[in-house]
């Protein structure tokens, strides 16, 4: 970390709350920006190839973004144009957080970046840096384009899940996994922006916990096999246990919000798009648990748990659940 990292994580922090507190497209614009051309130099503090690479590729994505969506608001100040016009910049804007977020189909960039980054910095990106995105989408969502906007969801949880099938490393699998994430948080605000916070916030808990997880673990570019072997038993516990929450098996806390939405689909009979998501979230789950089997098989040889150890983590597993359940 440079000296000059404190200074760069202030006006990161105050990028995201000038655009969140501006209602005005110029000055959300300038927030945004500010929130960019700070989180750069983070990126590249450790002055490594790798990272100094990220970060160029990070600010080529998101000014094209910014671009767009700066693009969309003037053209949405102009009533000399036809009706048409309504529609082209609903569409310009939702592109524009499209690729701020790393959604489908403008998804190619978030596993690259997050897999030539720092633990830190892809707590930050997957966390703090969606904030601003998801907030504008939730409170300006082009409603005038439904299509669009289910198309978008449901190709971003269906990639969310293919993608990671043949990954070996940790950190471009929990890309993909909030790619997939995104898609529900998208379908999610055109029902409620009550279940958008819930999921969003649940979202926000689980990442920044495993994420942590992995940094005090000092994992960074370590194949999750290896990881997952040098790990106690209590650690393992608490990943797997993150993990199938992740992944919104019930009945662990991220499956709650994803019932929620599930619930108001299925009275809206929206079942076609219901299906595709629940389908990318079994993908997800069928990652996590190969993940899973892979270690218990791995360390099944050269360990031998004792009775009262197994107990343990059955014991706390099983408390921990409905505790999460109530919550």
């Amino acid at each position: 970390m440079t000296p000059s990292s404190l200074l760069f994580f202030t006006t990161t922090t105050m990028g995201t709350l000038m655009a969140l507190s501006s209602n005005n497209w110029l000055f959300l614009w300038m927030g945004m920006e500010l929130n960019l051309l700070s989180f750069i130099p983070l990126i590249a503090s450790t002055q490594s190839f790798q990272e100094t690479e990220a970060s160029v590729k990070y600010f080529i994505i998101q000014a094209i973004g910014s671009g767009l969506m700066l693009m969309a608001g003037v053209m949405s100040m102009l009533n000399s144009l036809g009706p048409s016009t309504k529609y082209i910049t609903s569409f310009m804007f939702l592109l524009s957080m499209v690729m701020k977020l790393g959604m489908a189909p403008c998804h190619q960039w978030l596993p690259h970046i997050m897999s030539s980054m720092t633990w830190s910095m892809c707590l930050i990106l997957s966390t703090w840096q969606k904030i601003s995105p998801l907030m504008m989408l939730n409170t300006a969502v082009p409603f005038n384009i439904p299509t669009y906007l289910m198309l978008v969801a449901t190709t971003s949880a269906i990639i969310g899940g293919i993608g990671g099938m043949n990954q070996s490393q940790f950190r471009p699998l929990l890309a993909y996994s909030s790619i997939g994430h995104m898609g529900w948080m998208l379908m999610a605000m055109q029902f409620s922006s009550a279940i958008f916070s819930l999921y969003f916030m649940t979202y926000l808990v689980i990442t920044s916990s495993l994420m942590f997880m992995m940094f005090k673990m000092s994992a960074i570019n370590s194949n999750f096999n290896t990881t997952l072997v040098h790990m106690s038993h209590f650690s393992f516990a608490m990943m797997m246990f993150m993990m199938f929450s992740l992944g919104g098996l019930p009945p662990f806390l991220g499956f709650i919000p994803k019932w929620m939405i599930i619930n108001v689909m299925a009275t809206k009979e929206m079942f076609l798009m219901l299906m595709l998501l629940i389908t990318g979230s079994l993908l997800n789950l069928f990652y996590y648990f190969s993940m899973m089997f892979n270690f218990i098989m791995m360390k099944t040889p050269c360990r031998s748990v004792s009775i009262s150890t197994t107990n343990l983590m059955l014991t706390f597993l099983s408390t921990l659940t409905p505790m999460m359940l109530y919550l």
